[in-house]
């Protein structure tokens, strides 16, 4: 426990409530006083590990969910690896510590799910980096860990998650092949699904790297960084459904106009019924 509060994250609540305090007792103008409680508002929500975990344990069980839908991957199905960013550039081809933790996971699961599905293909989607781009690292990677470099492809342009999914949509609609597995981390994987769903090619969930933990409460009472991240996780991820959830109704409805306006079009209802 003493070492607990000596945590940067527990170090800085004091403060906050140190100076919240000093603010509310003090003759400090009232902007002041509601901003230091604010201030110590979004610190005690943003920092709470039980808050943390639930924002992101829904995220992940909405995973779990869009897994249920499909059935285990058959003998070559094409698994789709998203990449989860780089920690530092890369320095050569096989840097692969400058891999993130999530785009380690999600290859290492990757790798081992279709290592047990004969013929089955990784295509592995991520463009960030500069010389050696993030598809590239993970790619030698599955090659070092045994995977066959004929069954491996690339998408190595793709700096974010809607354009991984417009990109690949494209390149399964002129594939011939199939099923289509998404792998990525289970957080992640509904805003990645409605990515594809943008593209209009919708694919199978195979979520990978669950990582909420579901603890009593009184065992989630201490702030941490560890919490900090989750929420920073989540939080990234609830505003970018949001945002692809808007391009889908905008999408749907610019459809529906311009069907609309086509059925309005004089001569419409002699060639329907021609």
């Amino acid at each position: 426990m003493p070492d607990a509060l000596l945590s940067p994250v527990i170090l800085l609540g004091m403060l906050l409530c140190l100076a919240a305090a000093a603010c509310l007792r003090g003759s400090t103008p009232a902007a002041a006083k509601v901003a230091s409680v604010l201030a110590l508002a979004v610190y005690a929500i943003v920092s709470d590990p039980l808050l943390a975990n639930l924002a992101l344990g829904h995220l992940e069980d909405e995973a779990t969910r869009l897994q249920a839908r499909c059935p285990p991957p058959p003998a070559g199905s094409v698994l789709i690896v998203l990449a989860g960013g780089l920690r530092t550039t890369p320095r050569g081809p096989q840097d692969f510590d400058s891999l993130s933790s999530a785009s380690l996971r999600r290859l290492l699961a990757a790798v081992q799910i279709a290592q047990h599905v004969d013929h089955s293909t990784l295509w592995i989607s991520g463009g960030g980096g500069s010389r050696w781009r993030e598809a590239d690292l993970m790619a030698a990677l599955a090659q070092r860990l045994g995977f066959p470099p004929a069954r491996i492809r690339r998408d190595s342009r793709s700096l974010t998650t809607l354009a991984s999914g417009m990109r690949l949509s494209r390149w399964i609609a002129g594939s011939g092949r199939g099923p289509f597995y998404l792998v990525t981390s289970a957080y992640h994987m509904p805003r990645a699904m409605l990515s594809f769903r943008l593209g209009g090619r919708p694919v199978c969930a195979l979520p990978v790297d669950y990582q909420a933990v579901h603890r009593p409460w009184q065992h989630m009472l201490l702030p941490g960084l560890d919490a900090v991240h989750k929420f920073a996780l989540a939080l990234h991820e609830y505003l970018g459904y949001a945002y692809y959830a808007l391009r889908a109704e905008a999408a749907s409805a610019l459809s529906a106009r311009a069907a609309a306006g086509a059925g309005a079009m004089p001569g419409a209802a002699n060639r329907r019924d021609g």
